[in-house]
């Protein structure tokens, strides 16, 4: 058959209509629908039921890419899909990572699930911690370990143990040193033949200045005391003070 205009006549009507366009019958046929859609929501909530926002849920199958996060009420809506298995991961630091498959369209009616995440235990990555208590120390233990020959060592607990009344009192037993009263700044001078050693606090030098007048002993840490210039470290070395000695204070505070 040619593809000619056929008339049909429809009660007393005649309508003229295209070969093709008509079905079995001769009646015009209707239009393709397009496939039916479903929404997909759903609520993330933890064990006590509590609702869980910030959850991150992302499609996987059939069409990866799309995704939402849970609002303040654990809520997500990923939009609509056709009828068939949709499957979507949740995951959210601090909680289990989940992947859920559902059958959109099931009962030709939105979907809509309800999602429990269990808590897990968040591996951090490895952190080396110094659980040496001496700490910024560390040099002065490393000398009175080298240099114990040449030098008087103090630590805290050494101070302690021997209770001073003032930071002088801890030269009083060593041989060479003498103590004598300073009515004028108070406290005592150090004297080491004759000779007034050089007193550095934390690393900074104090000329002049007597012990007792820049620390007390409850504000030591640490305390190292050279004599002359033997194992004196080269940091502080002084050319004109070679034999008078050198007392290195470490405070609490620093």
């Amino acid at each position: 058959m040619s593809n000619s205009t056929v008339s049909v006549l429809i009660g007393s009507a005649l309508v003229c209509a295209i070969p093709g366009l008509l079905g079995a019958q001769g009646a015009p046929s209707a239009a393709t629908d397009p496939p039916a859609t479903y929404q997909v929501t759903g609520v993330i909530s933890d064990a006590a039921r509590e609702p869980v926002p910030d959850v991150e849920v992302m499609v996987v199958d059939p069409i990866g890419g799309r995704q939402a996060v849970t609002d303040s009420r654990g809520r997500f809506d990923l939009g609509r899909f056709p009828a068939g298995p949709v499957s979507f991961r949740v995951r959210r630091v601090g909680y289990e990572e989940r992947t859920i498959k559902v059958e959109v369209g099931a009962r030709a009616r939105p979907t809509s699930v309800e999602i429990v995440l269990l808590p897990v235990a968040v591996e951090l990555d490895s952190v080396l911690v110094n659980a040496d208590p001496r700490g910024r120390l560390r040099e002065f233990y490393q000398r009175r370990q080298e240099r114990a020959a040449f030098a008087r060592f103090l630590d805290s607990e050494d101070i302690r143990r021997r209770g001073p009344t003032d930071a002088s009192d801890l030269f009083r037993t060593v041989p060479g040193v003498s103590i004598k009263t300073n009515p004028a700044a108070g406290g005592n001078a150090i004297r080491i033949r004759n000779c007034q050693p050089m007193v550095w606090v934390d690393g900074q030098r104090s000329p002049g200045a007597e012990l007792d007048e820049v620390i007390r002993p409850e504000e030591i840490a640490a305390i190292e005391f050279y004599p002359s210039s033997a194992g004196t470290p080269a940091q502080y070395l002084e050319r004109g003070n070679r034999l008078c000695g050198l007392i290195l204070v470490w405070t609490k505070s620093q």
